[in-house]
């Protein structure tokens, strides 16, 4: 009898499905697992805070840091010094230029009068110099001196060459360049007066002879040509 109870529950083990043992392994399983978890011993074990706490943080005011502000530092200015000026000739010792005073009722052209102006140079005793510096003042592009009139801006003349002959007293005097006469008649008697009488200062001076591009200037201005 006993056989044949174990034979019937082999039989019904055989006849279960796959199914049906996979249910029952499963039970099987899940009452081991309770079993386990009920017998073991319960331990108290801490959780880990789940609040981390937050390391504090000094936030320091920054602070200003003085700095110095550069100051303008004095700038040292020189001290002019006084410089003499250069010394002016006087007397017999300077060159003179002459420019004509109108309507004095002079002996000069028409009722004029010369008048001499200090260039402040110096006299070198070298006549054919100290005639050239004369000259060279005197033909300059100035109309007015002051209330002095100078006929001889108008033209342009250079100096070519000066020769003196002392023996002579003779002033060989050769000029480059145009005249140009005015509407008034009487400025070529005003031009004549102030070449002659410039060149004349000099006492070693006895005779004037002036060549305008080969020609007498004296003749051009007498003739008015």
């Amino acid at each position: 009898m006993w056989i044949l109870a174990g034979v019937l529950g082999l039989s019904l083990l055989a006849a279960c499905t796959p199914r049906e043992q996979l249910i029952e392994a499963i039970l099987t399983d899940s009452s081991t697992a309770v079993l386990t978890a009920t017998s073991a011993p319960a331990t108290d074990t801490p959780l880990p805070p789940t609040h981390t706490p937050v390391p504090a943080t000094s936030t320091s005011t920054p602070t200003k840091t003085a700095t110095r502000t550069p100051t303008s530092s004095p700038t040292l200015t020189e001290t002019p010094t006084e410089t003499s000026p250069p010394p002016t000739a006087s007397g017999e010792e300077a060159i003179y230029v002459y420019y004509i005073q109108l309507d004095t009722g002079g002996p000069v052209a028409c009722g004029d009068s010369l008048i001499k102006v200090n260039t402040g140079a110096y006299r070198t005793g070298n006549i054919e110099s100290d005639v050239a510096s004369a000259l060279s003042r005197l033909f300059n592009k100035q109309e007015y001196i002051g209330n002095l009139y100078n006929p001889v801006f108008r033209s342009n003349w250079k100096i070519q060459s000066i020769n003196f002959k002392a023996y002579e007293g003779l002033v060989d005097v050769s000029l480059d360049g145009a005249y140009v006469r005015s509407d008034d008649r009487c400025d070529d008697s005003r031009v004549r007066a102030q070449i002659w009488t410039t060149i004349r200062q000099f006492s070693d001076v006895k005779t004037v002879y002036i060549l305008l591009n080969g020609n007498l200037l004296g003749d051009i201005l007498a003739t008015g040509k």
